[in-house]
Formats: C-alpha cells, sequence, structure tokens
C-alpha cells in the first residue's frame, strides 16, 4: 500500500538506538552497577534508548521532544522535514495500553486521536458507537500538554514497537496506526538489525515488561552459578 513514508536514514538510526540499549547497554550497566536488588532496571531500557537518540538521531531537522507524565519522562520524535512524529514503545506495552483502564489518556491514544484521527485501519469494523474511553475535548487537552501548544498541523504518528529476548533484539516494526489503535500499515525494520556475534553477556534476561508511564514489572535475572563482574568504576529536552 506505501502508505507510510519511509526515512530510511532516520529509520536506521532509530533501530540502531534499541538495538544498543538491548544488546549493549543494559549488559554493560549489569557488569558494572550489578547490586543486590536491580528494581530500577525495567526502566532504564527506555533511558538509554532516550539517550541513543540523543546521540544518533537528533539533527538539523529532527528533534527529541520532551514530555511529562507525572514522575515519569517521555520523548517523541519530530520530523520536521516529513511531518511525522515518532513514538518507541514494546510490542506487549502498546497492546496492553487498550486493554487497561484508565481515569487519564495514555499519551499514545492521544497522539493517535489528534494526528492520525482522520485515517482509518484496513480492517475496519462498521461500528455505531463510539468505543474511545475518553472524551474530544480531553484529548486535545492532554495534547496542548504534552506539546506546549504546538499545534503540529499536518503531522502523522509513527509507533516503532520492539520485542527482544535475553539481550537480543529479535523484532522491531513500524506502525502507522488510526485512533482505535488498528493498522493502517506495518513495515518490518528488522533489515536494519545488524546481528553482532562479538557480543558476549554475562547477563540473562528474562520474561518481563512495564507500561513506561506506570507499572513495573520484573525484567532481568543472573544464570544460575554466574558472578556479575564487578568494575569501579539529563536529560536534555530539545524544542520544536
Amino acid at each position: 500500500m506505501d502508505l507510510i513514508k519511509i526515512n530510511e536514514d532516520l529509520l536506521r538510526r532509530i533501530v540502531r538506538s534499541v538495538d544498543k540499549a538491548v544488546s549493549d547497554d543494559i549488559p554493560e550497566y549489569l557488569r558494572e552497577h550489578y547490586k543486590e536488588t536491580n528494581n530500577a532496571v525495567p526502566h532504564l531500557r527506555g533511558d538509554f534508548i532516550n539517550d541513543n537518540l540523543r546521540n544518533f538521531v537528533v539533527n538539523e531537522n529532527i528533534k527529541l521532544f520532551s514530555f511529562n507524565r507525572s514522575s515519569w519522562q517521555g520523548r517523541i520524535i519530530v520530523d520536521s522535514e516529513d511531518k511525522i512524529t515518532y513514538t518507541i514503545t514494546t510490542k506487549k506495552t502498546l497492546k496492553e495500553i487498550q486493554k487497561k483502564q484508565r481515569s487519564k489518556p495514555h499519551y499514545h491514544q492521544t497522539l493517535l486521536f489528534k494526528l492520525n484521527g482522520e485515517f482509518e485501519g484496513i480492517k475496519k469494523q462498521l461500528s455505531f458507537i463510539d468505543v474511545s474511553p475518553f472524551e474530544e475535548d480531553e484529548l486535545e487537552q492532554d495534547f496542548i500538554r504534552i506539546f506546549n501548544n504546538n499545534k503540529l498541523e499536518d503531522y502523522v504518528h509513527y509507533i516503532v514497537t520492539y520485542e527482544a529476548i535475553q539481550s537480543e533484539l529479535i523484532d522491531i516494526q513500524l506502525e502507522f496506526l488510526d485512533k482505535d489503535f488498528d493498522p493502517i500499515e506495518v513495515v518490518s525494520l528488522n533489515e536494519y538489525i545488524k546481528p553482532d556475534f562479538s557480543r558476549i553477556t554475562d547477563i540473562e534476561f528474562v520474561s518481563g515488561d512495564f507500561d513506561e508511564e506506570n507499572e513495573v514489572k520484573p525484567l532481568v535475572g543472573l544464570k544460575p552459578g554466574l558472578r556479575p563482574k564487578l568494575k569501579r568504576d539529563q536529560n536534555k529536552p530539545n524544542e520544536i
């Protein structure tokens, strides 16, 4: 269908940012800073991804826009040349957004409503009932809060979703969704993952995930019988 606009250089850099966080940054952190408990690790993956985006993605036309949800800080990639915004999340988190009852909109609900509201998924079911749990005005106001009154006229929103097992990025996609999270078009980005057979880690990642804004669940564990190698050893928001 070719509804998604592909910026190959940008997407390569985004995939590199995610892959480095999953395969290099977290294992290295655990080798150097492993503690009796490692409860902060689930959020560290997102922090490393955002740090990598700052280092690999940002340029004259690509900004990293910051927003807050209570104490949680998020980043949105804003491509001012192609008029596209991007967010990054795990496949599991994206699926759980609609299932969870919320008193306030998840930022993805707001972004899809505002930026992709004129589009419809390819397998849309006819319904005479508005299934959105939030009023349009509430979503409009939330969008204003996220972008500090930047209107982003004629922009669309894409979501980069990924899946990782242990310390390996196994799948990553670019998803163009409508306001009901129904797919308009989905493109695999797996061709941009560069295998590195030199990666050897002492850390085994176990099943786990988290909702970026709220819920934290177990993410990592040590392989039985292995000791971590211990060594001695800013967020920088942009404007659109």
